[in-house]
């Protein structure tokens, strides 16, 4: 929950202009704190800077506060939104300028205004993807130190913990389990697919990295996931890896299919992977599978 000073923050719209909007159009509804102040929730965060990018491009807040999230996200994707991407290289320059002062509390703050003002596929693209990949070039080039790549990881980790347990409270479409087998340590990029799946109103459980082909068969047969999901970063591993994913499919029976991913996985041929288990390839077919899945 937010302040309404860290909402003006995070918008770029004064408390002043806040407040006439919740007075005269209802835009979001903010609860109370014990002291009777404002507080607002991530998606009232997202939905007033969708309503202010809309209204910079001359649409009237008057029409605009009759409008769906899901309208408004049209209606904003209809041209190129050059502030929204300036914004979002901001984030990372900002992140990455933290972790060389090793300024870990300023990382938190920046990450936290980045997850309130973006909607979880842009946050993904725009911000968490890029900056990962400049964490780890500057670590190989020996830029940055273990200490620095680890503060902006464990950052990034925990925060994503963060708003999946708030997803979490309000899903309603059917449960995923997201692991990595053992071997296999990456999982940011595995964290971030459970981001976008929880957007996306599914269940997410997230057991984390190195878990053995068992565990996580009985896990998904107790909650009864329709899909597990696995990361596959190290191409070590891919020796190893259809003899651990019959294990897991055998444990599994016929209660959930295996979903792939990662850089690694992309080499993994259609032939060598048991039956229920497929590679999914990027973010495009991810959203094709969760909306299959959804229906």
């Amino acid at each position: 929950m937010y302040s309404i000073k860290a909402v003006s923050q995070a918008t770029g719209l004064t408390v002043e202009t806040l407040r006439a909007w919740e007075r005269r159009y209802g835009i979001v509804v903010p609860e109370r704190d014990d002291t009777g102040r404002r507080i607002y929730a991530s998606a009232d965060v997202l939905r007033l800077r969708r309503l202010r990018e809309a209204t910079d491009r001359g649409h009237p807040i008057g029409r605009l506060a009759q409008l769906t999230d899901e309208g408004l996200a049209d209606l904003l994707s209809e041209s190129p939104d050059r502030g929204a991407d300036a914004a979002s290289n901001a984030f990372v320059e900002r992140i990455l300028e933290s972790a060389q002062q090793f300024r870990a509390a300023e990382c938190e703050q920046v990450l936290t205004l980045a997850i309130a003002s973006l909607p979880p596929k842009q946050l993904v693209a725009e911000v968490l993807t890029p900056l990962l990949r400049e964490v780890g070039e500057r670590w190989h080039r020996g830029e940055f130190a273990i200490a620095q790549e680890r503060l902006v990881s464990t950052c990034v980790r925990r925060h994503i913990g963060l708003v999946l347990d708030t997803y979490d409270r309000c899903a309603i479409r059917d449960p995923i389990v997201f692991a990595t087998l053992p071997g296999e340590r990456h999982e940011l990029g595995l964290l971030m697919s459970a981001l976008m799946c929880a957007s996306r109103g599914f269940r997410t459980h997230y057991l984390g990295p190195d878990v053995p082909a068992a565990e996580v068969a009985r896990f998904a047969r107790a909650v009864r996931a329709s899909v597990v999901a696995l990361s596959v970063v190290v191409h070590e591993q891919l020796a190893s890896l259809p003899q651990q994913l019959q294990a897991l499919v055998e444990e599994l029976g016929t209660g959930a299919n295996v979903w792939l991913g990662g850089p690694a996985s992309l080499a993994l041929s259609a032939d060598s992977l048991p039956d229920g288990c497929l590679v999914v390839r990027d973010q495009f077919e991810l959203d094709r599978r969760l909306d299959m899945l959804a229906n």
